[in-house]
């Protein structure tokens, strides 16, 4: 399963440019967990180079959703502190070169992934990158394998 291609990091690339805020969240958890299973699964092959880096990144996403989280009432301070419980816990996995209580975070982030995926539904800011070009469904076969087209002439190859 690892490590994330780059037709995965393309897909949520394009996602992140059409996301407000609660869909931005969502997509964050969604490559946490990523990370975090990647790391697992590098553990469980004994490639600790790999089983690092994976935790890295984890914990770089991890640091972003705690630096968006609002903790000025009560449930977002109650979510910062889950963040900050499994922000500890990457650290901790990542100098001890063992996954530790890795498992136990992946099942956190799904389970809050799950409510922030209902609290997106409810944003209506609109995008957070302003000017970002819609994309439509619109793959062809080019050169290099599939190229999707954005309105406005961006491509991206997948």
């Amino acid at each position: 399963m690892f490590p994330m291609t780059k037709e995965q990091m393309n897909a949520y690339k394009m996602r992140i440019t059409q996301a407000g805020i609660g869909e931005f969240c969502v997509i964050m958890f969604e490559m946490e967990i990523q990370w975090i299973e990647e790391a697992l699964s590098a553990y469980e092959t004994d490639n600790r180079e790999v089983f690092v880096s994976c935790v890295t990144k984890a914990q770089a996403v991890q640091v972003e959703l705690m630096n968006i989280m609002n903790v000025e009432n009560d449930a977002g301070y109650d979510v910062y502190s889950i963040f900050a419980f499994i922000n500890k816990e990457l650290i901790r996995a990542k100098l001890k070169g063992q996954p530790l209580e890795l498992a136990r975070c992946k099942g956190m982030l799904e389970k809050l992934h799950h409510s922030f995926i209902e609290v997106a539904k409810t944003d209506d800011g609109g995008a957070l990158i302003k000017g970002s070009e819609k994309v439509y469904a619109g793959l062809t076969y080019g050169a290099t394998g599939l190229v999707e087209s954005s309105v406005g002439g961006t491509q991206y190859s997948v």
